[in-house]
């Protein structure tokens, strides 16, 4: 043992005098400074630029081999300023000696001080590093294929380690003439620790960040620790911190590489934040929101796992104010991806985040009716991504309040593959009623083709109306059921082509804003010379109001609408032209009981006469008027009892215009203004 430990010292000894050795004859033969103008020359030729030394070039030893240079410049290409493209201050990297000899290569510390780099994009969207990149590309490409080798065997590299990096002062300005911008990392430093197998190290990075577009400066940190595991073929970092602006965001990374598979996976948090405060400091203008304290607190936690070919969300937490939202979902097959996800939220207020309500009245000022349904014509939106989209997507929602509607358990299930989108179903609670709907979409028509049924039961439509117009005008018990199909998405196409059949039913309800029997009342004590009667309530109560439509191009009509009441039955027919935006209608109203006035009299004459009511022209601003011709000629056709010979001179005078034998004159319309609305 003696013996074998004396020859290992021997051996030891003879490799550490013949470095030493090695060491003296580099220090005395060799002065790298030497070299400082051929390099530069190299530097020249290969890239017609200057690379200018201003300091010593030195060598380090034991316990390290290493090289260190002094301040240093490479000068900027043609055409451009500053005259530097890179400088330096200081320069330093080596190699640890001893672990070589046992197969591991420990390089020292790498040290990188003062870099100042100046990156520029001219007005011809030129860089100043094109030239670089070309001769590089033109030296491989012009490199002629040599024989192949003997391969020789290498001494392998067990592990590799370095003691630590650390750069400082570092500055990146990027100018970009085309855009008008610029960009700068400023005071940029990087410090890391001892990376070595399977040791964990910790990381820092900081710089100022100045931004033209957007507008924004803030100082980035980013913090936390790293693993290698050269054996295992893993990644791992961990308390991993990053800070900019008012966001802060913590996590932790893992990845794994084994039998030619990668696969990773994560956690991320942000810190509560107001997205209003971030939006000013990255220049934007604020949102202003209906509610000022919207959109001041936002905080999220996910985790997510992947592959090389899929990736997968666990699960997402997302605190927006007092809403809270939650997710999963996936994508498989990155070559032709397969989305799916599902999503909760649980409670929202979605006029919270509406633009404030103004008291200017010209931002509240409506359109004209005449500019209201003549849209101009615009394009059809580009539907080619759908083709290509193949997605499950799942969306609940427990509580949502919308445009003032209030709207419960909420759930819609959307896919799309080939080019069609469907919605199925689409289902919802709503005022005391149900909504039950789906919806499809397909992209591979030259102009998307649709369609959409729904049905609407048990909803009060009352307190609906209120809370979307700030009117009741129709009340009741409501059921809507429609089938519709059309082709486009655009609001002219969407009113030339929308087929379909619908149907309506009210019961138990009224339509507030017009009495008719007060109309018809009226109407009659004018015709007979006698006072209108008092104000009374602007309702009309009725037992059922029903209908359906037809829609046929864009045209809709109506032959069956039927409404019942104590005093009243109406019935109504006409039509109405989306396309055209016009429409003619005409609703028959008959008295079946007594229509009392507020003095108890009673208007026996009207009972069993149709009355006609006409709603003509601009959809959005319809004429609406009782037929003055058409009642005097139901009058005069012997509805009124023998004895009425006064009152049947006076309706040709005041109605038709002239006596029964003369009906050249046109008729005049005796209620004035009291049944006519423009």
């Amino acid at each position: 043992m003696n013996k074998l430990l004396k020859i290992l010292l021997i051996t030891a000894g003879t490799i550490l005098s013949l470095f030493i050795i090695a060491v003296i004859i580099l220090v005395t033969t060799v002065d790298p400074n030497e070299y400082k103008g051929e390099i530069s020359q190299a530097v020249k030729e290969e890239t017609g630029r200057d690379l200018t030394f201003e300091g010593d070039i030195g060598f380090t030893f034991f316990p390290t081999l290493g090289l260190e240079v002094g301040p240093m410049a490479l000068g900027n290409a043609k055409g451009f300023s500053p005259a530097e493209m890179v400088r330096i201050n200081k320069a330093e990297a080596s190699i640890r000696i001893l672990p070589l000899f046992s197969g591991n290569a420990t390089i020292g510390m790498v040290v990188l001080d003062g870099l100042t780099l100046n990156l520029t994009k001219n007005t011809k969207g030129i860089t100043n590093w094109d030239d670089l990149v070309k001769d590089t590309d033109k030296t491989q490409s012009e490199q002629k294929p040599v024989a192949e080798e003997p391969k020789i065997k290498e001494n392998k590299v067990e592990s590799l380690s370095v003691q630590g990096v650390e750069i400082t002062n570092a500055n990146i300005l990027y100018d970009d003439e085309q855009a008008g911008s610029t960009s700068s990392l400023s005071n940029l430093s990087l410090i890391i620790g001892e990376v070595g197998d399977a040791v964990r190290f910790p990381f820092e990075l900081r710089f100022d960040l100045k931004l033209d577009s957007p507008k924004i400066e803030t100082r980035p940190t980013l913090t936390g620790f790293a693993k290698f595991d050269q054996k295992a073929g893993t990644v791992e970092i961990d308390e991993m911190l990053f800070k900019a602006l008012n966001l802060e965001l913590a996590g932790n990374f893992f990845a794994k590489s084994a039998n030619g598979k990668n696969a990773f996976s994560g956690e991320l948090s942000l810190a509560e934040a107001s997205i209003k405060k971030l939006m000013q400091e990255i220049g934007m203008e604020s949102l202003e929101t209906a509610d000022p304290k919207a959109l001041e607190k936002l905080r999220f936690d996910l985790k997510y796992n992947g592959s090389d070919t899929a990736v997968s969300l666990e699960n997402m937490t997302v605190k927006l104010d007092d809403t809270t939202i939650t997710a999963t979902g996936s994508v498989k097959n990155f070559a032709k991806p397969a989305i799916a996800f599902s999503v909760n939220v649980d409670d929202i207020d979605a006029d919270r985040y509406m633009p404030p309500k103004s008291d200017d009245p010209k931002t509240q000022a409506q359109p004209a009716a005449s500019d209201i349904g003549t849209e101009k014509p615009t394009q059809e939106p580009d539907l080619n991504a759908l083709k290509e989209l193949n997605l499950n997507a799942k969306m609940t929602i427990g509580k949502l309040k919308a445009i003032n509607l209030r709207i419960s358990d909420i759930l819609c299930e959307l896919k799309a593959k080939d080019g069609v989108v469907t919605i199925k179903p689409f289902s919802a609670n709503l005022y005391e009623g149900t909504l039950m709907a789906h919806s499809m979409l397909n992209a591979n028509t030259k102009i998307a083709s649709w369609s959409e049924t729904a049905d609407l039961k048990g909803v009060q439509a009352g307190p609906l109306l209120k809370d979307l117009t700030g009117k009741d005008h129709v009340l009741g018990t409501t059921i809507v059921k429609y089938n519709l199909k059309g082709m486009g998405l655009t609001p002219p196409n969407i009113k030339q082509t929308v087929t379909g059949t619908a149907s309506f039913a009210f019961t138990d309800g009224a339509i507030n804003g017009v009495n008719v029997a007060k109309m018809l009342r009226d109407g009659w004590n004018k015709i007979k010379g006698k006072p209108t009667s008092s104000d009374e309530p602007a309702r009309t109560d009725f037992a059922e109001l029903l209908g359906s439509a037809v829609l046929k191009n864009g045209h809709i009509t109506n032959d069956d609408l039927l409404m019942k009441s104590p005093l009243l039955r109406v019935t109504g027919k006409g039509w109405a032209n989306l396309p055209k935006n016009n429409t003619d209608y005409t609703a028959t109203v008959t008295v079946v009981g007594t229509l009392k006035g507020q003095d108890g009299a009673s208007m026996e004459d009207l009972k069993g006469l149709p009355l006609p009511i006409n709603v003509k022209g601009d959809l959005n601003d319809p004429s609406i008027s009782l037929d003055a011709k058409a009642m005097a000629e139901a009058l005069l056709k012997g509805q009124f009892k023998q004895g009425t010979k006064g009152l049947e001179d006076k309706l040709k005078k005041d109605i038709l215009g002239g006596s029964k034998t003369d009906t050249t004159d046109k008729p005049t319309n005796p209620f004035g203004g009291l049944l006519k609305k423009k």
